[in-house]
């Protein structure tokens, strides 16, 4: 697995995302998880994401790399977990600094480690900004100065305020170390890539793309009642999921989706649930041929009939390359 610098940090091109360990797209067994964490470690990806909302997810996570130890150590892997947010609605978000050193480590208990590589303030739109720079990210340098978080950052959806943040923290000389942006470098929204150079330029080091399949949207499944996109966008997903079915081009929607975003070079990682063995070897194999692809940059399928359904495919969904659903919802 090719390998990205983040100034100390080594970090895996492709990372795990442990969310669906928490059990939000299905439940998994615990033996489960360990055989996936195994799979994933012994195939070179060298960094976990979790989070205290996605349900037991750090406390699963955290059995899994206990039981494994021995296997693959400490310092064989990266964790990434995040605080102050704990529920769905605002009145469950906390970004106190008392709450930030506990989050830490209650997070680090669940984990069954001394450290942690990287924090994010989770969720960053649902709160004000003055909560995320006055009160958690100051605690969070000082937990980095102490050796306790080796790097800080943050996540959420909205980019306009992902970058309002970094350049805030930029001109108060204490760049963030990492940003996190999910949904937004799929088949169906690039504005990411737009941004990651204003990111850098707010001295953000290393940039995460995560969801890839924008949160299960782009499957051949039906997406999960939960998801927040608007009905237009989920129907004309589902036209191409039946473009594809009707094919029989030897290709699914999510292989496609995958092909796509992990062109994009300029995110430095990319980050993909996985909840079995199969779709890490799945997300892994995608990553290789993308690169071979080339998508982003106008590469093309050597199969005609899979570039021609491609090329229907991104017409169907091209009307919502701008668009981005509300975050957070009006019911938070």
């Amino acid at each position: 697995m090719e390998l990205v610098k983040s100034d100390a940090l080594q970090l895996s091109k492709v990372g795990l995302g442990c969310g669906v360990f928490g059990g939000a797209y299905g439940i998994t067994s615990q033996d489960n998880v360990v055989q996936t964490v195994r799979k994933a470690l012994s195939s070179g990806i060298n960094i976990c994401d979790t989070s205290p909302y996605y349900n037991d997810s750090e406390v699963r996570l955290g059995k899994a790399l206990l039981e494994l130890q021995e296997e693959f150590p400490r310092a064989s892997y990266h964790i990434c977990t995040k605080l102050g947010r704990y529920g769905y609605t605002k009145a469950e978000f906390d970004y106190s600094a008392q709450r930030v050193i506990d989050s830490v480590h209650e997070s680090m208990r669940r984990l069954h480690t001394d450290y942690l590589d990287i924090v994010l303030c989770h969720d960053v739109e649902f709160v004000d900004v003055a909560q995320v720079i006055d009160e958690a990210l100051p605690e969070l340098f000082e937990l980095k100065r102490q050796g306790v978080v080796r790097k800080v950052g943050i996540s959420g959806y909205p980019l306009d305020t992902l970058l309002e943040i970094a350049q805030i923290q930029q001109q108060r000389r204490q760049p963030l170390d990492v940003c996190l942006s999910y949904c937004n470098l799929n088949l169906h929204c690039q504005l990411l890539n737009e941004f990651i150079p204003k990111l850098r330029s707010a001295g953000i080091q290393t940039i995460i793309s995560a969801s890839p399949l924008s949160m299960g949207l782009l499957c051949a499944n039906a997406a999960p009642e939960w998801h927040p996109a608007k009905q237009e966008l989920k129907d004309a997903v589902a036209r191409c999921a039946e473009l594809i079915a009707q094919s029989g081009a030897g290709v699914s929607l999510a292989e496609m989706a995958e092909h796509f975003s992990f062109s994009y070079t300029r995110a430095d990682m990319h980050l993909v649930g996985s909840k079995t063995e199969a779709e890490v070897s799945h997300a892994l194999s995608a990553y290789e041929r993308a690169q071979r692809l080339n998508l982003a940059a106008g590469g093309r399928y050597d199969d005609p009939q899979v570039q021609r359904l491609y090329e229907q495919i991104r017409d169907t969904l091209e009307p919502f390359a701008m668009y981005t659903w509300p975050s957070p919802p009006a019911d938070a």
